[in-house]
């Protein structure tokens, strides 16, 4: 598969140089979690690891030999036992065991394993991946486990949601560093198709309730900028009550209220981060979406973000 295989060759152009087994192994418990490793050629052993974190998000990049990594309840630790990983095979062979499944991964598919169970992973030489380990509230279920039915499972990389997902996580992954104030709307938003996916893949949510929420959201998008968008109205728009409206937003680890003005403030940062609006008011930009006047705008913004909307037009 090309695309998988320039995935590769573009993981290794950018990454930094090439480390020995146990700074490498070092790197992967510090940045992804901790795993006990075993390596039958330490000493000839190369590795390359990255790890940028953006909006609770890790993008992990390695790229290394033959070696064996497990976590056993001994390892386990309660610091990192709140967290999936989504591995995404670029090149080699990379054998997960977990929840007795086996899931072998060659370049073109992918799997999730969870860090709060026992799990075994097996890679061979020239093996490349990027994983993405985000914490299991971004799925937004109330399930204790709710991925527990697709651990250790491959699926492929095809046409559809799969090569969608697929290819946008590369590319924030690629482009992460240059993408300024819009990064974490970005990420949030590769998050809720990664959580559509690993539903999709788990026969679990029905698509309505899916669409719907993702209709609501349009509709907010569409209205941002209009102070009086409460529940009440939306969930009329959307002919629900407003109980089904706030149990939409519950299930995702959020309120209707905290994304309004989640989404308000981040369209705010990215205009005042915006050199063609410099003359413009920072008040003018905050009635442009919806806040009630300058100092409900500033209140809120500098709660939000820490800064004043002067400090933070003048900090970028």
């Amino acid at each position: 598969m090309t695309s998988v295989a320039e995935h590769a060759a573009d993981l290794v152009s950018q990454s930094e140089r090439t480390v020995p087994f146990g700074s490498w192994t070092s790197a992967v418990r510090r940045g992804v979690m901790r795993f006990q490793f075993d390596c039958d050629r330490p000493r000839a052993f190369a590795g390359i690891f990255t790890n940028r974190s953006l909006a609770g998000v890790s993008f992990i990049n390695m790229s290394c030999g033959r070696h064996a990594a497990y976590r056993d309840a001994a390892t386990i630790s309660q610091a990192d036992s709140g967290f999936y990983v989504l591995t995404l095979q670029l090149s080699g062979e990379l054998r997960m065991t977990q929840d007795e499944k086996i899931a072998v991964l060659k370049p073109g598919l992918f799997a999730v394993y969870d860090s709060s169970r026992p799990a075994a992973i097996t890679a061979s030489d020239d093996y490349s991946s990027t994983c993405i380990r985000f914490p299991k509230e971004r799925l937004g279920s109330r399930a204790p486990e709710p991925l527990a039915g697709i651990t250790a499972t491959a699926f492929e990389y095809g046409p559809g949601l799969s090569a969608t997902v697929w290819d946008l996580l590369i590319s924030l992954n690629r482009n992460l560093e240059t993408l300024g104030d819009h990064g974490p709307a970005a990420v949030r938003g590769a998050m809720d198709l990664v959580s559509a996916l690993l539903r999709v893949e788990l026969g679990g949510e029905p698509a309505a309730q899916w669409d719907l929420l993702g209709h609501v959201k349009g509709y907010i998008e569409d209205n941002l900028g209009d102070p009086g968008l409460t529940p009440g109205r939306i969930a009329a728009a959307h002919y629900i009550s407003p109980r089904h409206l706030h149990h939409l937003f519950e299930e995702t680890g959020t309120s209707v209220g905290r994304w309004i003005r989640t989404r308000r403030i981040e369209m705010c940062r990215r205009d005042l981060a915006d050199p063609a609006l410099a003359r413009v008011p920072a008040s003018s930009i905050g009635t442009r979406w919806g806040f009630r006047g300058a100092s409900h705008f500033g209140h809120v913004f500098k709660r939000e973000t820490g800064r004043t909307p002067a400090e933070y037009r003048f900090s970028v």
